[in-house]
């Protein structure tokens, strides 16, 4: 029997030291929030991105959609985006690279009047124009102002259709620009530099 009786003085202690855990623990949390001191919260920092001038409206399209079909966007003005510049063809047009074939096109007169070029070979680019039917007067008018020689003449009549761009922006930075005439005009002036 003197078990039983041990037993109960111990069940006897359970509710007092419960009692004094609980009043320790909310005295503890009372002295924290009289000592602790307001902090600020943390700055977020964001990875500030480039600044990216938004282009105009038009029409979202695969470039695939202009090889298979090119006359159903004829009139519309259509967006193309990270298209490479395969080659230049006389001083305003260029072909940019699509899935199969090569596409014509063309920098529009106002900008050309603004200051813009021929993107360089393999640049990226986006690009907002207006998809026009090719046609021989058209060609003709391009050889009669001196956009393009006789050489270009022949690639350009082989072209159903060109996009005569209104908006373009270059992807990312720009490849190193070849000197102008090429390495045969490197050569020449460095011919020039020996005499």
């Amino acid at each position: 029997m003197a078990q039983i009786s041990a037993r109960r003085g111990a069940t006897n202690l359970t509710v007092p030291l419960m009692l004094g855990a609980f009043v320790l623990l909310a005295g503890f949390m009372y002295w924290l929030s009289i000592t602790a001191e307001p902090t600020a919260p943390p700055e977020i920092v964001e990875d500030e991105e480039p600044v990216v001038e938004e282009m105009m409206a038009g029409t979202l399209i695969e470039a695939s959609a202009l090889e298979t079909g090119a006359g159903n966007y004829v009139g519309q003005t259509v967006r193309l985006d990270g298209l490479n510049v395969a080659s230049p063809v006389g001083g305003k047009a260029f072909f940019v690279d699509l899935p199969r074939t090569p596409f014509l096109a063309r920098l529009s007169d106002e900008l050309i009047a603004a200051g813009e070029a021929v993107p360089p070979v393999q640049q990226s680019v986006n690009i907002v124009g207006s998809v026009v039917a090719m046609n021989d007067s058209i060609v003709s008018a391009w050889a009669e102002a001196g956009d393009i020689t006789d050489n270009d003449r022949l690639m350009v009549e082989f072209a159903t259709h060109f996009l005569e761009v209104l908006e373009m922006q270059a992807e990312g930075g720009a490849p190193e620009a070849a000197p102008a005439g090429g390495e045969e005009a490197a050569g020449a002036e460095g011919a020039g530099a020996g005499d």
